[in-house]
């Protein structure tokens, strides 16, 4: 079914998505995000196992730019952000509610289609057609993209020179285990413990970040290079090495687990700009963490830069 032409189509309703959507739709624009997930978010990622809460990607943020430091401040006010710790300088933020309930709540004022995956993109040099695999076609006057830059390059034509540079841009995948003790982990406080110590990169007790649940959950992100190996290990295989190796940090029983993987986990190198542009008719933009930086501020960062030129367009 063809659907109405609207100002702007974006793809990806991670943070970068959600910050581009929420610009274009405070001045005034018709947007519409998709999704292939089932909620917004990416790798702010959230669920609940076994009477255990987990944040199993991204797992906290830091607020460095002026814009991006007064959205954190408002939600802090709504309970939605809470300091987690400090380092040297800098504040880590997380939410009680679990991280997805960040892009929950932005997404809450916006069009929103989940459940969306994206097999074709072409336009007339007019109107960008964006057609599902169910065969729905969406129509609009602009288009951006905030996928990973391997699933984006294979959707949208742009010059060989771009191409060529998105292209050399390469991901770290990560293995995560969403582990339920039967007792309080041994993971000191404020419960995260940065290793990376092969095959460790990350544990965190998510019950010390405030997230009520009746059972400890523990985060355990296996490192770059062991994601690696053992991406298509059987995940019985896998996870009990990962568990073995996180066992002295537990300090109780695994009583159930669950196994995760993130392909596109964090970008190895990062594109010069905040944002690509490509300045045509029917404008496209790309965005994402491969071009803010890989952590949560810099997908913001990037999607709000690449909502900001659209506009001037």
């Amino acid at each position: 079914m063809n659907q109405p032409v609207e100002d702007c189509i974006i793809i990806g309703a991670g943070l970068s998505g959600l910050a581009a959507a929420k610009s274009l739709d405070e001045a005034g624009l018709s947007v519409l995000l998709l999704d292939k997930g089932r909620r917004p978010g990416g790798r702010m990622a959230s669920r609940e196992f076994e009477g255990a809460m987990f944040d199993y990607g991204a797992q906290f943020f830091s607020a460095r730019d002026t814009d991006f430091r007064s959205l954190i401040h408002s939600f802090l006010g709504a309970a939605l952000v809470t300091p987690w710790f400090e380092r040297p300088g800098e504040t880590r933020y997380c939410s009680p509610l679990g991280m997805n309930a960040i892009p929950e709540f932005l997404s809450r004022s916006l069009r929103l289609v989940c459940g969306v995956t994206v097999s074709v993109v072409r336009h007339d040099g007019k109107i960008w057609r964006v057609i599902a695999q169910d065969g729905t076609v969406y129509s609009s006057k602009a288009l951006i993209v905030t996928a990973p830059l391997p699933q984006t390059l294979e959707l949208v034509d742009i010059p060989a020179d771009v191409r060529a540079a998105l292209t050399a841009i390469e991901y770290h995948r990560c293995i995560a285990i969403l582990a339920v003790l039967d007792g309080p982990s041994a993971i000191p406080k404020p419960g995260y413990l940065r290793l990376s110590q092969p095959p460790l990169q990350t544990l965190a007790d998510n019950r010390q970040k405030g997230m009520e649940s009746e059972a400890v959950g523990v985060t355990i992100l296996a490192d770059a290079g062991f994601s690696l190996q053992h991406w298509d290990t059987p995940r019985e295989e896998a996870a009990p090495l990962l568990l073995a190796a996180a066992a002295p940090y537990l300090g109780s029983n695994v009583s159930h687990w669950r196994y995760h993987r993130w392909r596109y986990s964090n970008p190895v190198q990062i594109y010069p700009e905040r944002f690509y542009g490509l300045d045509q008719t029917p404008p496209l933009a790309l965005a994402g963490d491969a071009f803010g930086g890989p952590r949560v501020e810099g997908a913001f960062l990037s999607g709000h830069a690449a909502a900001n030129w659209l506009l001037t367009k």
